[in-house]
């Protein structure tokens, strides 16, 4: 059996169990460590019990949330001991400047787009941490963002799930891996942007 239907099937283990939401939130509240996309077992986890749809998005926005404050404090507290072994090594202080920048003109605004948008979330919290972005402020833009995101999720779940579901039990291993692809070729673009 592969890695996938593995994951697949402990998802199905978990939403059935007693605690479920408990099991989700832990889920999202290690995204910061996590490698696995997580908006795929949120899919699941909704399609399982279409009825809770929105119970479950509602746990996975605060959680992320809380683990967003968690990247973010690492990214503010560690900067001056990580810092130096990321700006020149893996990215250039020409691209680190441009960044501090964007976050400086649209503090709001590029935090709430990084976390509505497909993009890898541990980026955008450590990232916004290290170039100090006002707290308050951050944890109101992830929390709306990921609720906007997981409710849209949740609610066309709670819409369409037959043909979804029939569609995820096909192809979930195909979602998995290109949710993976998507992250390494972020990953990969602020890479060679920095160089």
């Amino acid at each position: 059996m592969g890695l996938f239907k593995k994951i697949y099937n402990w998802a199905c283990l978990k939403v059935h169990a007693p605690f479920a939401t408990l099991w989700l939130g832990l889920l999202f509240l290690f995204e910061l460590v996590l490698f696995v996309p997580l908006d795929a077992l949120l899919m699941l986890f909704c399609l399982q019990k279409r009825e809770r749809s929105f119970h479950f998005a509602t746990i996975a926005a605060i959680a992320s949330t809380l683990s967003g404050i968690g990247g973010y404090l690492l990214g503010m507290l560690l900067w001056d001991t990580i810092g130096p072994y990321i700006v020149g090594p893996v990215i250039s202080q020409e691209f680190f400047d441009r960044m501090s920048l964007h976050y400086t003109e649209y503090e709001s605004l590029a935090v709430f787009f990084g976390a509505l948008l497909p993009i890898p979330f541990k980026v955008v919290a450590l990232s916004a941490g290290f170039c100090q972005v006002p707290f308050l402020p951050f944890i109101a833009c992830v929390l709306g963002a990921r609720l906007l995101r997981f409710f849209f999720v949740a609610g066309a779940i709670y819409r369409f799930g037959e043909p979804i579901n029939a569609f995820i039990e096909r192809h979930f291993s195909r979602i998995l891996v290109a949710v993976g692809a998507k992250i390494a070729l972020t990953f990969a673009f602020f890479w060679a942007l920095g160089q």
